[in-house]
């Protein structure tokens, strides 16, 4: 085998090794790598450079490690904060947070999933001081940590960020406090709202995880006790939260000027103060040196080793962004697929064959996802021309057509031959109401011809109740020919007589208009019967919406038919008016087709 041979053999190698790593494994090599990469420079360059005064440089160095520091303690307040996102779809905690408790061994095998759980979150995320479930089903919590919770927890922070109506996947943060729990030690916590998997933004619980402040002062802190270097975090109302010295937390730090939500270095009182501001928590992250003490490094000693870190961070970036193109390439891919999908294309699919096992999986999983929305979404459209097949055949075949409206005609006429009018108008206006009900086989119909449906229902209503009831319909002819489900009035004038009107001792009356709202129409059956209170009527706009079989069928059916025509917000909403009754609003649009709009 020859050199060249061995070479393209040794790349090859290199190659399939990477490929087959987990992406974390990727990540974390390449961050290793590039931090190796970096130091390495940084320190060959330095020790070139300084040497006579390798002391002094190093302090001096540690000065720029203040923004390392900080990056540092970002990327692990971040990799704390992602703790949750791969455990509050857990099946097991889903299930122990949506039920009650109870008093069996499914229940308890549930509850020590869900420990086992929190374990795996202690032994898998290092530094984590406890972790708690709060269920908000009952109050109970679940805890585990150096020792018990017992009645000091307190949930109040977290109950009250996920009672508001905005409340979204994020996690809440808050700043360092006494901690509940140990009393003595001051804590950092981060509660993560969990949402029922089945039912969007309905939250059942909360996931906590406490970090000890001692823990993340180790990120921040510098250690070298021969540089005079005092650094502590500070909120922004210039309060110190978190200091080596635990006697120095909650004191005013005195640099209130330097909360300007972003990086900053000043003079003050003596001393070179360097500011790193973290936005995510709203932290400052302060060094402070006494400026006597930096005086002591010579200039030109100082302008070289700032040339060799911009250098050497010139050279970590190029590093860096080379190696994070090729490793989120797979990431371009899958997000210009779900932008294809999101668009209605359902036939496209991603193959990652050369980015290891973990991206195989992804791809495999996103084309099964699609598959089945596919299949899903066909699924709901056949159902929902069958229902409105079925709901129009059903109201149909209530009517037997031509002979019922032949037979009325004879006895309209036979009633004018004896002189019996009522009878006459009676029955003219009863063949009416079904010659529209029959509308030639069409569902949609005219506004003109459903109010001349529903007038002539009216008319027989007054001669029925000659002495309780009145009706009027006053609907401009600019909505004549605007088209609308058939039969959606009767069922309303009907339910406003029985109802409303057939309680009162005086005569009463059903007004039926129509209006413009924007885009819309609103048809208003108006009666002065005798009417909701304000709770009656919110209960019933509700059950019409949850399709409770406690209303009225008539009123249900109108409603449900509006609704799978025209979806949301359609349909039918109540209200009180101004004569003390009821009016029945019909929200439609401005034009609807034959398909349902």
């Amino acid at each position: 085998m020859t050199g060249e041979d061995m070479k393209n053999w040794l790349l090859q190698s290199v190659k399939k090794t990477i490929r087959n790593l987990t992406f974390r494994s990727k990540i974390t090599y390449f961050l290793v790598i590039t931090i190796c990469i970096t130091v390495l420079i940084v320190v060959a360059c330095s020790y070139n450079i300084t040497s006579r005064s390798i002391k002094e440089q190093a302090k001096n160095m540690t000065m720029q490690q203040l923004e390392q520091n900080t990056l540092n303690l970002e990327d692990y307040l971040k990799n704390i904060e992602s703790t949750p996102d791969n455990i509050v779809n857990d099946k097991s905690l889903q299930e122990y947070l949506s039920n009650p408790d109870k008093d069996n061994l499914e229940f308890t095998a549930k509850v020590d999933d869900v420990y086992k759980l929190m374990s795996n979150i202690l032994g898998s995320k290092r530094n984590i001081l406890y972790v708690y479930v709060y269920k908000l089903l009952n109050g109970k919590e679940l805890y585990l940590g150096p020792t018990k919770a017992g009645n000091k927890s307190d949930f109040s922070t977290g109950l009250q960020y996920i009672s508001k109506n905005d409340i979204t996947g994020s996690p809440m943060r808050t700043s360092f406090r006494k901690d509940p729990v140990i009393n003595k030690e001051y804590t950092l916590s981060i509660y993560q709202p969990i949402f029922d998997v089945y039912r969007i933004r309905r939250p059942i619980g909360i996931l906590g995880i406490s970090v000890s402040e001692d823990v993340v002062a180790r990120f921040y802190s510098h250690i070298n006790t021969n540089l005079p270097l005092e650094t502590f975090i500070m909120d922004g109302n210039g309060i110190i939260i978190s200091h080596i010295d635990k006697s120095r937390i909650y004191s005013d730090a005195g640099l209130k000027n330097m909360v300007h939500k972003q990086d900053g270095a000043k003079e003050i009182n003596g001393k070179l103060v360097v500011c790193k501001y973290v936005k995510d928590w709203d932290w400052y992250v302060i060094g402070t040196l006494p400026i006597d003490y930096l005086l002591r490094d010579n200039n030109v000693m100082l302008l070289a080793i700032l040339i060799i870190v911009v250098i050497t961070l010139i050279v970590g970036i190029f590093i860096s962004y080379g190696f994070s193109k090729h490793l989120f390439k797979p990431f371009d891919e899958l997000i210009y697929r779900m932008s294809m999908v999101s668009t209605g294309d359902m036939e496209t699919r991603i193959s990652f064959p050369t980015y290891g096992p973990d991206f195989q999986q992804v791809s495999q999983g996103f084309n099964i996802m699609v598959e089945h929305i596919d299949e899903l979404m066909k699924k709901i459209y056949e159902e929902q021309r069958q229902l409105k097949e079925i709901e129009f055949k059903a109201l149909q075949s209530q009517i037997n057509p031509h002979f019922l409206y032949n037979t009325l005609e004879s006895i309209h006429w036979q009633a004018l031959l004896y002189g019996h009018h009522d009878i006459s108008t009676m029955v003219k206006a009863l063949a009416g109401f079904y010659r529209i009900s029959l509308s030639k086989g069409e569902d949609i119909i005219p506004l003109k011809n459903e109010s001349e449906h529903v007038e002539n229902y009216m008319t027989i209503q007054e001669i029925r109740y000659k002495d309780k009831m009145e009706s009027y319909i006053d609907i401009p002819e600019e909505f004549y020919d605007v088209k609308i489900p058939k039969m959606i009035l009767q069922p309303l004038v009907e339910n406003a007589i029985y109802h409303g009107l057939r309680g009162r001792k005086a005569k009463g009356f059903i007004k039926i208009t129509a209006e413009r709202d924007g885009d819309d129409i609103i048809v208003k059956t108006i009666d002065n019967g005798t009417g909701m209170t304000v709770d009656q009527i919110c209960k019933l706009n509700q059950t019409l919406e949850d399709n409770d079989p406690s209303v009225g069928y008539g009123v249900r059916n109108v409603h449900r038919r509006i609704k799978l025509f025209l979806g949301s917000p359609y349909g039918l909403y109540y209200e009180s008016n101004e004569y003390g009754g009821v009016t029945v609003n019909v929200r439609l649009r401005s034009e609807i087709h034959k398909n349902g709009g």
